[in-house]
């Protein structure tokens, strides 16, 4: 007996009833979704990104960040961790502050791609802009994740910014970071032992003068110990003839991480 017409219609059954219950029902279910507004006078929840927001979220998704970082915060049943008691406990995102409840799609109505991400090896950033709103810390940041975190593993990001030689004032938009992280963008830089004997000679007084200002320790520069110090005050201080300052891919990204406010949100769907 010919069995290929069975094969054929059982073929044709098993991809269309994937086809209508992986995609056209997930896409009938969701795509009719709307903000939402809990009350009259109230803003709606989400809302789309615009301007620089919008341009950042292309910066993101250019610099492969999701596949660092994820935005999605999961529910109180999962994630564990171990309280002072050491007890088991779950909820682990809830506990870091990712987001006060787990994500659901509606969170997600508005993002284009949808960055839920794969892997954590930096944190989740889904509401990120409520966590750390501060833009001057995340461009310290973004320039060398080490100038806040000794201990980071993620890349630098130097080609978001430029060092430029200070014309006047300096500019309010500059980064609020010491020389060793300016001087070569990128990286933690420190001079040779024959670059900072010079400087010593050069500067030594001010630079003393500089380190005593508001301490009442002083510093001996006839000691190794007393030029050791005032190297790692010197290295902390901003240089006084360049500065760095973000481009307009900086700003973008920085705009659009402080624009991911995600779980903040209580919505109906998402109750546990």
């Amino acid at each position: 007996m010919d069995r290929g017409m069975v094969i054929f219609l059982g073929a044709l059954l098993t991809f269309s009833s994937s086809w209508l219950g992986l995609i056209v029902f997930p896409y009938w279910q969701l795509g009719n979704e709307k903000p939402y507004q809990k009350g009259e006078g109230e803003d709606p929840y989400p809302r789309p990104l615009s301007g620089h927001e919008l341009a950042g979220m292309k910066v993101y998704q250019h610099n492969g960040c999701m596949y660092c970082h994820t935005q999605q915060v999961r529910s109180a049943r999962f994630g564990g961790w171990t309280d002072a008691d050491g007890v088991e406990r779950t909820g682990a995102d809830i506990k870091r502050s990712y987001g006060l409840r787990r994500t659901v799609s509606r969170d997600y109505i508005y993002d284009n791609p949808t960055m839920l991400g794969t892997m954590r090896t930096g944190p989740d950033l889904a509401n990120i802009g409520v966590r750390n709103p501060s833009d001057a810390w995340h461009h310290t940041h973004l320039l060398n994740p080490r100038s806040a975190n000794a201990w980071s593993v993620m890349p630098s990001f130097p080609f978001f910014y430029t060092r430029e030689k200070v014309t006047g004032a300096r500019s309010d938009r500059a980064l609020a970071l010491g020389r060793e992280w300016t001087v070569d963008p990128g990286y933690r830089w420190r001079p040779s032992d024959g670059e900072w004997a010079d400087i010593v000679a050069r500067r030594g007084p001010e630079l003393v003068a500089q380190y005593a200002a508001g301490r009442a320790e002083s510093i001996d520069l006839s000691t190794a110990d007393g030029k050791k110090r005032l190297l790692e005050f010197w290295l902390t201080t901003p240089e006084e003839d360049y500065q760095v300052v973000p481009n307009a891919d900086g700003d973008a990204l920085v705009a659009y991480l402080l624009a991911l406010r995600k779980a903040e949100v209580p919505l109906p769907e998402a109750k546990e």
